[in-house]
């Protein structure tokens, strides 16, 4: 039977067998060729959220008490995967055995998923596809900003979401895109796609830097991706007088660092909560949706607007995948977005 990489605590990594069910009309089985997980995403599941605490109301769109916390459960882990179709169902038009596809999935030998849940690779790298997603997330945030010619933008947290947004808003129009991050070659890989500096928030005052560094104004946008109160409270230092903080990530869950009663209560910050999910509307609606959205931000590799170089590391052999995980999902100074690469026959 095929295996796939679970977990029940974030910490320690296994592998479980599974097995597929069989073959529906619309359905397209996969042979998993290279896949990679959502770090902040991955850890939030794993380790517990609001999901968990409270009984999240569509209709109010409030999170209720709940009588008893959900308990944490084995699941697999995983966001996106690519590989190679080996059987369609009879109802399938767009996909034929050995046409190369990627979609979202977890870590695992094989997928079965209905026809619309895959996009032809069509010339996109492996590590392209899976840094799709986070390049999906990025490019709303940039957009939630209202980036725009001539800004100075600077982004909080280089791991992959915080990279693909250095490189839209530079591709956007900012003239100065400076990124924020105390792991050194976060911050190489983030000089080497574009940022212009780069700031290391354990070295020194980062939002006086900033403000220094611009002429001491501050930046038009500061996005903030790492989930980090402290960083939350140095975007809102960064920026000018009345400028927009974007905070994109689940979190934080601890925000004693973030003084609300310092530089946000005199300076009259615009904070926007970016969430491409949740049945969220695009705050361009109707123009633009989710749909548009993703398929914008793959255009963007396709086009060579954006790049992954640097991003997906390390790359891990599959049977190496769940010590790798265990070693690095929550090191950030040891991977930015684990690559899992399987055996092709």
């Amino acid at each position: 039977m095929p295996l796939q990489v679970v977990s029940t605590d974030g910490q320690t990594f296994r592998y479980r067998e599974f097995e597929l069910s069989d073959l529906g009309p619309r359905d397209v089985r996969v042979r998993v060729e290279f896949a990679a997980p959502k770090h902040g995403t991955e850890l939030h599941a794993l380790t517990g959220n609001p999901h968990h605490r409270k009984q999240w109301d569509e209709a109010l769109r409030l999170y209720l008490p709940r009588v008893e916390p959900l308990p944490l459960t084995e699941r697999p882990v995983g966001n996106m995967v690519v590989g190679a179709v080996t059987d369609v169902g009879t109802a399938v038009t767009e996909f034929a055995p050995a046409d190369r596809v990627f979609g979202y999935g977890p870590i695992r030998e094989e997928h079965q998923l209905p026809e619309e849940s895959w996009r032809l690779l069509d010339g996109l790298s492996e590590t392209d596809a899976v840094c799709s997603d986070p390049a999906h997330v990025a490019l709303v945030a940039v957009r939630d900003g209202n980036v725009r010619i001539g800004d100075a933008v600077a982004v909080f947290g280089m791991g992959a979401i915080g990279l693909m947004t250095v490189q839209i808003a530079a591709r956007g129009g900012a003239t100065s895109v400076i990124a924020v991050d105390p792991v050194e070659s976060r911050r190489a890989t983030a000089l080497a796609l574009g940022a212009g500096v780069a700031v290391d928030p354990t070295a020194e005052d980062a939002g006086l830097r900033i403000k220094r560094l611009t002429g001491n104004h501050g930046v038009d946008v500061a996005i903030e991706t790492s989930g980090n109160a402290a960083a939350l409270h140095e975007a809102i230092r960064a920026i000018r007088q009345c400028g927009t903080v974007v905070h994109v990530p689940y979190g934080p869950k601890d925000a004693s660092t973030l003084q609300l009663d310092e530089e946000f209560h005199v300076n009259r910050p615009t904070i926007i909560g970016s969430q491409a999910v949740w049945r969220n509307p695009d705050r361009s609606y109707p123009l633009w949706d989710e749909a548009r959205a993703r398929a914008s931000a793959i255009d963007l590799f396709r086009r060579r607007l954006v790049s992954s170089e640097g991003i997906v590391t390390p790359i891990v052999d599959f049977p190496d995948a769940a010590q790798a995980l265990t070693d690095g999902l929550a090191a950030p100074d040891r991977a930015i977005k684990i690559g899992v690469r399987f055996p092709r026959p």
